[in-house]
């Protein structure tokens, strides 16, 4: 019976060489069996709907040479796609998720006009008392660069329009980078007021609010999550692999994108991921605590790619906003380091990692 230890190890061997291939999308570290976690942990290999016998007997070879003594399974998930919805539908479908709400809170429609699309406000984020709208780079920024780039609620694939539902502005993001190495698809936007922003969460189609007290800085395979996306509404899903090493299409100059130390998280009844979700944050079930970013997903929805939240808020030195006294706001408690020695817990980055995370702030006019 392999440890996570030994999982991770090997993993981190023979991930550049599989994913080499085609037909290997993502290499990370799992359970051997999920329905027998008493079985110990693995590597799982995500790949295209239909491997090819060579994939498989290239696999073998790859583990061969590593000389690991780690059971390997092997999920056939197809591509993962990040998912905005860039589409202007003549027909707005409208549900609480993806309506015109004021003050704003985490879990509905958002997104930019130029180029458009559509996506989730993940969390509402506070620094220095200031409000901000946790998202992805590709919901909020303009081509993945500097230039201004309004923020509109509802997204415009919900019919948000420019200057009319106008709520901020772009303000801050990790650019991605193609030919390199990537650890998150993040973006954060300031608000016209904090007045326009509510620092709660939606969890259903009535417009139901919680407050998340926190954002965790790790959590392991197998953990409970749920979250609200401005597509799927509210979803169950759970931690199926970590440390995930996973090639993402975003189409356009960006092609497709390697990204390193995610995580695949799975729907438990249905989709969990689906164009427009980009954006939305995963909670620990058990307490509400934020523990991860959707950015990308399967084409069938069914598994989230994910940034692991720690990394994210440390990037910008955010922390949850939460309501206080009066109308104030504060900020939330982090907690839930990986222990030590733990290797089903997201590892925290190296120091050359952290200097590849830096964020870069957006023009304030056109």
């Amino acid at each position: 019976m392999a440890t996570f230890h030994e999982a991770l190890k090997h993993k981190n061997r023979i991930s550049m060489a599989l994913l080499k291939r085609s037909d290997v999308l993502a290499v990370g570290v799992g359970y051997a069996d999920p329905n027998k976690p008493n079985l110990g942990a693995g590597i799982v290999v995500y790949t295209k709907k239909k491997i090819v016998p060579t994939g498989m007997n290239y696999v073998n070879q790859v583990m061969a040479k590593a000389g690991a003594n780690v059971p390997v399974r092997i999920v056939s998930s197809g591509a993962f796609k990040s998912h905005a919805e860039s589409a202007k539908p003549k027909v707005v479908k409208r549900t609480s998720y993806r309506s015109r709400v004021r003050p704003v809170p985490g879990g509905v429609s958002i997104g930019k006009a130029i180029p458009a699309a559509t996506g989730t406000v993940g969390l509402i984020v506070i620094k220095n008392n200031q409000l901000y709208m946790l998202s992805n780079n590709h919901v909020l920024i303009r081509d993945n660069s500097t230039a201004y780039s309004e923020t509109l609620q509802p997204g415009p694939a919900d019919g948000g329009q420019s200057g009319v539902d106008r709520v901020g502005r772009a303000f801050q993001f990790v650019p991605l980078r193609p030919g390199q190495v990537n650890y998150q698809d993040s973006a954060i936007s300031i608000p016209t007021s904090n007045s326009l922003l509510n620092p709660r969460y939606q969890i259903s189609s009535s417009g139901q609010l919680i407050t998340v007290p926190g954002h965790l800085l790790s959590y392991p395979v197998g953990l409970q999550v749920m979250k609200s996306g401005r597509t799927s509404g509210f979803v169950r899903g759970t931690v199926e692999s970590n440390n995930v090493d996973v090639r993402v299409s975003y189409g356009g100059s960006l092609g497709t994108l390697l990204f390193r130390n995610q995580s695949v998280i799975r729907g438990n009844n249905g989709p969990v991921s689906l164009p427009g979700d980009s954006g939305s944050v995963w909670l620990r079930a058990s307490d509400r605590y934020a523990a991860a970013l959707n950015f990308a997903g399967t084409a069938d929805g069914l598994r989230s790619i994910s940034n692991p939240l720690g990394v994210v808020m440390s990037t910008y030195g955010l922390r949850v906003a939460i309501p206080a006294a009066n109308r104030t706001f504060k900020a939330g408690l982090i907690k839930g380091a990986a222990p030590r020695g733990n290797h089903a817990y997201v590892q925290p980055l190296s120091k050359e990692q952290r200097k590849r995370n830096r964020a870069v702030l957006v023009r304030s006019s056109k």
